[in-house]
């Protein structure tokens, strides 16, 4: 080895290591464990209020952040033309498994997915955006409205944040079916919401920015987008479930 490449080699050594994104460890295989809870049958009643206008978009459909495929399974099942994709290989391994995602299922980051324009709607459902900083949360939303075609939707599913300080539960424990206990805290940071999570002796932590319907507003504006409605729950406009499930659209040129 040459006198510069180990002095490169040093160098590396003596960097600090990054630390592991929250999301990278938070969705490995623990996760379809421990929310083992969120199933077909109910991402199955959750897409029903969603597909007239689904059904009606400019364009196919893609399930950003996919997480093990239910959401876009049951999708498959009723006829919506859609893709998905997510980062977590865990979480795509399993999909893979679904006899309706197979050949429709891509490894992407939602900060830049890769996908081509065109698409009729983008999903984030079950809080999949407000992972990141204030600016990268900004320019997700920018890169998945890019994809929009003419007339087409985001949607994105969150808690409402009202709701979600009110009822807040601090600390919960529960055991799962194969007999092992998650305990998870919970705090508010500012606009953040934390959740410690313990499980099989590891932990580990979530970190989601909270938005109310006005910054998800100024944010679809920035991003070329315009709000159009806001639903309390993703079954519809008349079942409060304390979400806020925003309809955000990209305008028809001319």
């Amino acid at each position: 080895m040459s006198p510069g490449a180990e002095a490169d080699a040093e160098d590396a050594a003596a960097r600090p290591v990054a630390p592991q994104p929250w999301w990278e460890r938070a969705f490995g295989r623990e996760y379809l464990e421990i929310y083992a809870h969120r199933d077909d049958a109910s991402a199955h009643e959750e897409i029903q209020a969603l597909l007239p206008r689904l059904r009606a978009a400019p364009g196919p459909v893609l399930d950003a952040c996919c997480g093990h495929g239910r959401h876009l399974a049951a999708l498959r099942s009723d006829g919506v033309r859609a893709v998905g994709f997510d980062l977590s290989p865990q979480l795509l391994q399993a999909a893979s498994r679904r006899p309706a995602c197979q050949g429709l299922l891509a490894r992407a980051d939602a900060r830049c997915s890769g996908f081509t324009q065109g698409l009729g709607a983008v999903l984030l459902l079950f809080t999949a955006f407000g992972y990141f900083s204030d600016e990268e949360n900004l320019a997700c939303l920018r890169s998945l409205g890019a994809l929009l075609a003419p007339g087409g939707w985001l949607v994105i599913d969150l808690p409402d944040p009202l709701r979600l300080r009110q009822s807040l539960q601090s600390s919960t424990s529960r055991v799962l079916s194969n007999g092992h206990r998650v305990d998870e805290r919970r705090r508010c940071d500012g606009a953040r919401v934390i959740k410690d999570i313990s499980y099989r002796g590891e932990s580990w932590s979530e970190s989601v920015r909270l938005y109310q319907a006005s910054e998800i507003a100024q944010l679809a504006e920035q991003a070329q987008l315009r709000l159009e409605e806001t639903w309390p729950s993703l079954l519809g406009p008349l079942r409060d479930q304390g979400r806020q499930v925003h309809w955000l659209r990209r305008p028809l040129v001319g």
